[in-house]
């Protein structure tokens, strides 16, 4: 683990006794009672690390493991960026991830759910092309120049971690990983002199896997063309995308050039079939979006002759899946091709909907839904825009169902809930990130008058 990132001149290295999980990192204190974050330890463990700024610091190795410390899986560990928590069992993460989301929250939740997979969960996996491979410090030897396809190590993003294959990915998807390692077009992107071509791939898995090859425009299209037919021969494949992007912004985004096979992907939750272009937005672990699921429609309560509202829907799949019950769903997300993706998949489900493009505190003015009604928001890390939070604070509803994967955007919003007459009920945690310090919570309110028990 140790060599990660720069440390700063002049500093001693300090003891870091951790002590619980932070969402950037587990945090402890030294040996002068002063609090420290320290990404990719242990809760538990005592760490030698670099002190460096706003009370972070860098692991330069474990002093003194936890007592139920495990061996990490991946042989890249601490290296690639991703996973932070291998050498936690998955059962002591989730204790602290419920832990984590309660201090911050302030209610106690639910016990902790999640699937019994700890790998081998993610659908989608992002892996960028590039010419400089990093060396960790013990490794002095070997070559450095190339192109090379991976993840960027903490700190260097002009650097890359090969990525044979990877422990979090589904079979599928990392047999695509492993054809691209083995068969690596070139020459990759230069994000310091913007040469190069070949930019990133993004592999998303479905009924089948869809393959999304990001390229600059000068790329040749034969060599693109002859990647995707490789690809469509695997098995799983069924579609491949090209997109092109000329920007220096180093991200996995562009306009489409060209499609080979389906590229749409597809999937079957609770009994719907759905389908999602390749860009929009669904949780990364499918069963574990089946848990997320069951646990919103235990947090709504019946549904009999009732709206449901929901907001931020994107192609609408948490309304469509908890829909069937209601006499029918209205959603509201900004991007139009979701809800033109959501209006296909509630009309091949049969379920009475109608959808809104726009943002939600601009259309939440002008809907009007008679009756008894229920509302979910699944608001984006940064949580619920100022207007939207206001507005829902005075809105006469039954139910408030706060879908939330940054727990303290959620504290934050809850405040302003509250304030307009909303109490908190009830609070779950679930885990749909295993080895990571993500996790997903959700939250009830209801009105401060409303006299039931929380479910």
């Amino acid at each position: 683990m140790g060599g990660r990132g720069r440390r700063r001149k002049n500093r001693e290295p300090i003891q870091v006794k951790l002590e619980a999980l932070h969402p950037k990192g587990a945090i402890g204190t030294d040996e002068q009672g002063k609090t420290w974050r320290v990404w990719a330890s242990p809760v538990g463990a005592t760490v030698k690390a670099w002190p460096s700024r706003k009370h972070t610091a860098r692991r330069i190795e474990i002093t003194s493991p936890s007592p139920d410390a495990v061996t990490p899986v991946c042989e890249i560990f601490g290296l690639c960026g991703g996973c932070q928590y291998q050498e936690m069992p998955i059962n002591r993460q989730r204790q602290e991830k419920q832990a984590m989301v309660e201090g911050l929250v302030g209610h106690p939740s639910a016990p902790i759910r999640g699937t019994d997979e700890a790998y081998g969960y993610r659908n989608k996996m992002e892996l960028s092309f590039g010419v400089r491979r990093y060396l960790p410090e013990d490794e002095k030897d070997g070559q450095t120049e190339g192109t090379w396809l991976g993840f960027h190590p903490p700190g260097w993003f002009s650097k890359i971690v090969p990525v044979p294959t990877c422990p979090l990915a589904s079979g599928p998807i990392n047999t695509v990983i492993a054809h691209l390692a083995k068969n690596t077009p070139g020459p990759a992107w230069n994000n310091q002199d913007h040469t190069g071509h070949w930019r990133h791939v993004v592999i998303r898995e479905g009924d089948t896997v869809v393959v999304n090859l990001v390229t600059h425009p000068s790329v040749d299209e034969a060599q693109v063309e002859a990647v995707a037919t490789t690809l469509l021969a695997e098995e799983k494949v069924g579609g491949v995308i090209w997109t092109v992007n000329d920007r220096l912004a180093d991200v996995a985004q562009g306009e489409t050039r060209k499609i080979w096979g389906d590229p749409m992907v597809r999937f079957e939750m609770k009994g719907l079939k759905l389908q999602l272009p390749h860009e929009a937005f669904f949780q990364v672990n499918t069963a574990g979006a089946s848990v997320l699921f069951d646990t919103i429609g235990e947090a709504l309560g019946p549904a009999e002759n009732t709206s449901l509202l929901d907001l931020y829907c994107g192609v609408g799949a948490i309304g469509l899946v908890l829909g069937g019950g209601y006499e029918r769903v209205v959603g509201v997300e900004l991007i139009p091709e979701a809800i033109a993706i959501a209006k296909e998949n509630a009309a091949a489900n049969n379920i009475a909907s109608e959808w809104h493009a726009g943002k939600v505190e601009t259309v939440l003015k002008d809907l009007n839904i008679p009756g008894p009604k229920h509302v979910v928001v699944d608001p984006p890390r940064a949580g619920l825009h100022p207007a939207a939070a206001s507005f829902l604070a005075k809105m006469d509803a039954d139910v408030l169902v706060y879908v939330a994967c940054s727990p303290a955007s959620l504290a934050r919003d809850a405040e302003v809930l509250k304030a307009g007459g909303w109490r908190l009920e009830a609070l779950w945690t679930i885990d749909l990130f295993p080895q990571t310090p993500h996790v997903e919570a959700v939250a009830r309110f209801v009105r401060s008058s409303h006299k039931t028990a929380a479910p």
